[in-house]
């Protein structure tokens, strides 16, 4: 009696959970719309104003994540002030909001902010050649500018792109979605992507990745800003496959000109000769290219994310 009691009340107990979560996320998913139509709707000035507005908010009163940027940025710069790290962080709230609110502003205020993208680097051409001489080419990013841009950035640059991404749930994840479709971009899902990413490879397309964030397999632990990250191995590891040259790339805002974005690259060079065929060894390359970004926009990084979970509990999270 006993069992079948607590059995009950253990169901009772998840059909609450589960039912709080489904009102939850119902109230998130109506946010999201009624956000949408609003940043849709005001005219572009207003709606990133607004956006940065609503990142303000988010730091203070509401305090998202505050202590977590706050810290993660005090550990990667040691030698800053306290008003520096402060100020900087204001700064990282104000440009995701900005970059949010410009996403959800809808696909012709993203395809017009695409028409103003510079590649003064040369990365397009850089990207053809790939193409033309090794089919294809592996371009990886980090949490850095505006990432969800970046790979329609690369696909304006004349290039068949697939993007592997993690899949986002609810309003927003369904909007996202909605938009990379619009912008040309095919998907792939990252839990499920190692074949398919190769094919891609092979067939003459860019495979785009965001690989900075903590990563529970396939990762090994990279020196990331002074302090060792589970990084995933993935971008590595597929162009040594392929045999396909690995760049890093980021799409910026341009402090010279908020309203344009530009794109800054470095091509990992002789990633087989150069590091043996040694996936780590590529993947220090890349890291140390997104490294030098963030520290001439750190404000740009998104500290949000909980980067740095020590080493000695990777087996844990696995």
């Amino acid at each position: 009696m006993k069992d079948r009691a607590g059995r009950a009340g253990r169901r009772g107990r998840d059909g609450g959970r589960g039912a709080g979560r489904r009102l939850a996320d119902a109230l998130v998913d109506g946010g999201v719309a009624g956000l949408h139509l609003g940043l849709r709707t005001a005219p572009e000035p207003v709606a990133l104003a607004s956006g940065r507005a609503l990142g303000t908010l988010c730091r203070q009163p509401l305090g998202v994540r505050r202590r977590v940027v706050d810290a993660q940025i005090a550990a990667s710069f040691p030698a800053a002030t306290p008003h520096w790290v402060r100020d900087t962080a204001r700064a990282c709230y104000r440009h995701f909001g900005r970059e949010a609110a410009l996403l959800m502003g809808g696909p012709p205020r993203v395809e017009r902010t695409l028409s103003r993208v510079v590649d003064e680097a040369g990365l397009g051409p850089r990207l053809h050649t790939a193409v033309a001489e090794r089919d294809g080419a592996v371009v990886v990013a980090g949490h850095l500018g505006n990432w969800e841009l970046g790979g329609a950035a690369v696909r304006a640059l004349g290039v068949r792109v697939t993007a592997v991404v993690q899949r986002q749930r609810g309003a927003f994840g369904r909007r996202l979605q909605d938009l990379r479709a619009r912008l040309g971009l095919e998907v792939l899902d990252r839990d499920a992507a190692a074949r398919p990413a190769l094919d891609a490879l092979r067939s003459g397309r860019i495979l785009a990745l965001v690989a900075d964030q903590h990563a529970r397999r396939g990762s090994a632990p990279i020196d990331f800003l002074g302090r060792p990250a589970w990084t995933s191995l993935a971008p590595a590891r597929l162009c040594l496959a392929a045999d396909v040259p690995l760049f890093f790339a980021a799409l910026v805002r341009d402090p010279r000109d908020p309203s344009r974005y530009r794109i800054v690259h470095q091509e990992i060079d002789d990633v087989r000769s150069g590091s043996g065929g040694d996936p780590v060894e590529v993947t220090k390359r890349w890291v140390r290219a997104l490294e030098r970004e963030i520290e001439r926009r750190p404000e740009q990084y998104f500290w949000f994310h909980r980067r740095w979970k020590r080493v000695a509990q990777r087996g844990e999270d696995a």
